[in-house]
C-alpha cells in the first residue's frame, strides 16, 4: 500500500516537473516570435525611414499596439533587441522598454531603457552587467545609426531614480535588476557618432 502510494506520488511529481518544463519552453518561444515580429517591423520602420523626424507618427505597432522605437545592440555581449515605448510589466515580458519622458535615441538628453535580466520570458539583458568602458552601444531608429559608447557600468539600490535624471549632452541609461532583483545594474553611456543608414539597410 504504502509502495503504491509512493510510486503515484513520485508520478505527480514527474508530471508537475514536465508541466513547469514545457510551460518555460512555451514562454520562451513565444517571447522570441514577438521578438522576431518587432525586429521585422523595425526592420521597415528603420531602413525605409518611416520613422524619420517627419514621420514620426506613422501609425506601426507590435504587440498590443506597442510603438517601437528602435533596435538595440550591443556587439560586445552579442545583443541585438527591439525596444518599445513604456517600461509596463506586459511591455518587459517580451521587449525592452523606453522609459516615457525620457529623450529618444540621438537627441539630447538621456535616453532610458529598461529590460530584464532573468524571467520565463525576455532575457535580453542578462549579460548587460559584463559590458565595460569604451564598450559599443547601437541604436537604429529614424533612418540613423546612433553610436554610443559606454562610460560607466554600476549597481545602485532601486530608490536610485537619479539615475533616470535628464542629461545636457546626448547620453543612454540601460537599467536591468541584478540576481534575485534586490538592486539594480545600470550602464552608462555618451553618444560619439551619428550615421545615416541607407535604402539597403546599411549596417
Amino acid at each position: 500500500m504504502r509502495e503504491g502510494i509512493r510510486r503515484a506520488i513520485g508520478v505527480i511529481l514527474i508530471i508537475i516537473g514536465i508541466t513547469i518544463i514545457v510551460s518555460i519552453i512555451y514562454r520562451k518561444i513565444e517571447t522570441a516570435k514577438k521578438q522576431e515580429e518587432l525586429k521585422n517591423i523595425l526592420e521597415e520602420v528603420i531602413n525605409e525611414g518611416i520613422a524619420s523626424s517627419e514621420n514620426e507618427d506613422a501609425s506601426f505597432t507590435v504587440g498590443e499596439g506597442y510603438k517601437p522605437i528602435g533596435l538595440l545592440e550591443i556587439p560586445s555581449i552579442n545583443l541585438s533587441q527591439g525596444i518599445v515605448e513604456g517600461i509596463t510589466d506586459d511591455i518587459l515580458l517580451y521587449y525592452l522598454g523606453h522609459f516615457e519622458g525620457s529623450a529618444m535615441p540621438g537627441e539630447r538628453g538621456n535616453f532610458a531603457v529598461a529590460g530584464h535580466r532573468v524571467s520565463d520570458y525576455s532575457e535580453a539583458f542578462v549579460n548587460l552587467y559584463k559590458t565595460k568602458a569604451g564598450d559599443e552601444i547601437i541604436v537604429k531608429a529614424k533612418g540613423k545609426k546612433y553610436i554610443y559608447e559606454v562610460t560607466d557600468n554600476f549597481i545602485v539600490q532601486p530608490d536610485r531614480v537619479e539615475v533616470l535624471d535628464d542629461t545636457k549632452d546626448a547620453t543612454i541609461t540601460l537599467i536591468t535588476c541584478t540576481v534575485g532583483a534586490k538592486e539594480r545594474v545600470v550602464v552608462k553611456g555618451k553618444l560619439i557618432e551619428t550615421k545615416e543608414l541607407n535604402s539597403g539597410g546599411e549596417q
